[in-house]
């Protein structure tokens, strides 16, 4: 199962793999991705993929700006209760409720640029595997930089994030991103604006501009994360303030910690 091909006036979009595979086509990009991997798709590239596992496929999906939402609203129905039965709608049926959220269905044709928008030319869709992506380190955590502003448009940055037990990412606020934290695997203690929560295997966490926040794994397990912000650019302070390599058991926390602090003002990330 997968959406007909179709293609995004306005926002920026990506694809990350929880479980299950899933087959992409945007442009004259195919690939098939597995648990792990990622993919953005740019403005104005038709695109369309489908489950082509044996089983459910389970997938994160996001868009910048917001506002697609809207449009699972207006075509979808409350997801309370037992699924419904599968059903399917003409191209020309869905496009009587796209315009609004600019986003256009597409009939399959052999040329996959048929439909392209003029503000995708130039530009292809990006893809990530699982051990894929600019990785940086400090005090235990793994920061690996899936995505980044020049290939989104600056419309969003994403970083998986592993933090080691013990691994700490200190009290920060920023002045200008919006930040989610998707939680893959194990517990993340967070502290947000004093008051400390737990967040386990898909539980989620929105946090605005300007308030402050702590992370921390106080488990023997690491906590993977995905962490989305708005708008793009914040891997500039992350290759800034992080090591290139890893450190083992000698890191020093407190010269890692002092590092973010010191740096994050050039950035607009303050303790």
């Amino acid at each position: 199962m997968g959406p007909p091909k179709h293609v995004h006036s306005r926002e920026e979009e990506g694809f990350y793999v929880i479980s299950g595979e899933a087959t992409f086509k945007a442009g004259h990009v195919a690939a098939v991705l597995g648990p792990g991997a990622f993919i953005a798709l740019p403005a104005g590239i038709p695109h369309t993929w489908a489950n082509t596992s044996k089983e459910n496929a389970k997938l994160i999906t996001f868009t910048a700006p917001a506002g697609n939402e809207g449009f699972f609203l207006a075509l979808g129905e409350p997801g309370a209760g037992a699924p419904g039965p599968r059903k399917t709608m003409p191209v020309d049926e869905i496009n009587l409720l796209t315009p609004r959220f600019g986003v256009t269905y597409l009939e399959s044709t052999p040329n996959p640029l048929d439909g392209a928008l003029v503000l995708g030319a130039g530009r292809s869709p990006t893809v990530v595997m699982p051990d894929e992506g600019d990785e940086r380190y400090s005090a235990h955590v793994v920061y690996s930089i899936k995505a980044y502003g020049p290939v989104t448009a600056n419309a969003y940055t994403l970083v998986q994030i592993e933090l080691e037990s013990g691994g700490t990412i200190p009290l920060l606020r920023h002045a200008a991103y919006e930040k989610g934290i998707y939680v893959l695997s194990g517990t993340l203690t967070a502290t947000i604006s004093g008051q400390q929560l737990e967040v386990s295997d898909g539980g989620f966490l929105n946090i605005p501009w300007g308030l402050p926040h702590e992370f921390r794994n106080l488990g023997a397990e690491p906590v993977r994360l995905l962490q989305l912000t708005t708008p793009g650019g914040i891997e500039d302070f992350y290759r800034a303030a992080c090591r290139v390599t890893r450190h083992g058991s000698s890191v020093d926390m407190e010269a890692d910690l002092e590092r973010f602090r010191s740096l994050g003002p050039r950035f607009g990330i303050f303790s």
